[in-house]
């Protein structure tokens, strides 16, 4: 777990890894885990360094997720994403300039 400082207070940003395979089963498990975070006033950056391309389903559920922390001031990011996560996420039409969803 990282602390800082955002705007005047203290800031969590938590760090989760995405888990091996990217099935429906495992993105309900880690919204569950994405909503908790939130509700409890925490950032999250996602470890995807050894992430393959992203199913549709799991970058709606990033997105969404980044949507939501950026509602609350907080946020959402990949971090170290691999070569084939972003070619995954621009085939989609991701554009990181007008997304909540940070790319580290």
């Amino acid at each position: 777990m990282l602390r800082g400082t955002f705007m005047g207070r203290a800031a969590v940003v938590i760090t989760v890894s995405l888990p091996p395979f990217l099935g429906r089963s495992e993105a309900a498990a880690f919204r569950n885990q994405l909503l908790v975070a939130l509700e409890q006033k925490e950032s999250v950056s996602v470890e995807c360094a050894g992430a393959g391309p992203f199913p549709s389903l799991w970058v709606q559920l990033l997105h969404s997720a980044a949507l939501s922390a950026k509602a609350r001031g907080l946020s959402v990011s990949l971090k170290a994403a691999s070569e084939e996560c972003r070619k995954s996420l621009q085939a989609i039409g991701f554009d990181p300039a007008r997304s909540a969803l940070v790319l580290e």
